[in-house]
């Protein structure tokens, strides 16, 4: 196989989808070992997190950390609050990503990035392009219901993939090639399956089926130059024990889509 010959710097824009977006470290371990320089990210969610390790130039020792992680030391992670607010705080993740990447300004990065988070009562995207990093992912990783929303300024905000799931809409390097990875690939699902689900099953795929459109819909009409798929039955949300699997497979899903 030959693979594609062009210039090289890429805009990467990573989607959200709880932890089928370990397959971002993978995703960026091949195209660095290919020798194409990102020089953007646009991320949200998970995605804003594993493009942050990246722009920190940390993203080999996250990959590293997430692969040690066992089902009780994600459990571990967890610091629950008050129900009222979401079931997590979220600062316990970010005080142990200090020991993979620090703290740093936005602003002060060597290239452009940019965390994508929702603010919910105006259902507006809200982009972090300066100040804390971290404030940025905080922001971008609230899943509503889960973890407790930020509030900045006089927002309140909440998971960016709420309304983006795929941000290809702040790419501003179009110059570049444009690499997506969509974590929302459509399931193997068994035939019949969605009518035998309970109410929270029926729930659960109704909230997919809008993300897996979303993500579509974007798609289409931005068009990025290469896209990888990751099948939304790939991993559950909090399946972040199973780390080396999913770099792997993101390795793989990059190698299989960039071939000429």
């Amino acid at each position: 196989m030959q693979y594609i010959d062009r210039p090289k710097k890429v805009s990467l824009v990573l989607g959200s989808g709880g932890a089928r977006g370990i397959t971002h470290i993978g995703v960026i371990q091949y195209l660095l070992g290919r020798g194409y320089e990102i020089d953007e990210v646009v991320g949200c969610s998970i995605g804003a997190l594993v493009g942050a390790a990246y722009a920190c130039n940390r993203v080999q020792e996250l990959g590293d950390w997430m692969r040690t992680l066992t089902k009780a030391q994600v459990f571990r992670l967890m610091d629950f609050t008050n129900p009222r607010y979401g079931l997590l705080k979220g600062e316990r993740v970010l005080t142990i990503l200090q020991d993979v990447f620090e703290d740093v300004l936005i602003e002060d990065l060597p290239f452009k990035y940019t965390a994508v988070a929702t603010d919910l009562e105006h259902e507006e995207e809200v982009l972090f392009t300066e100040g804390s990093i971290y404030t940025a992912i905080r922001a971008s990783i609230a899943i509503p219901g889960v973890f407790k929303g930020v509030v900045h300024g006089d927002k309140f905000l909440v998971d960016g993939g709420v309304l983006n799931p795929l941000p290809l809409n702040h790419v501003t390097k179009k110059e570049n090639i444009v690499i997506a990875v969509n974590l929302d690939g459509v399931p193997a699902k068994e035939e019949g399956l969605v009518a035998k689900l309970n109410p929270v099953g029926l729930l659960q795929e109704s909230f997919y089926a809008m993300r897996r459109r979303l993500s579509t819909l974007s798609l289409a009409y931005y068009q990025p130059d290469f896209t990888i798929t990751i099948p939304q039955d790939a991993a559950g949300v909090w399946d972040f024990h199973r780390s080396t699997e999913l770099i792997d497979m993101g390795y793989g899903l990059a190698e299989e889509a960039l071939r000429a």
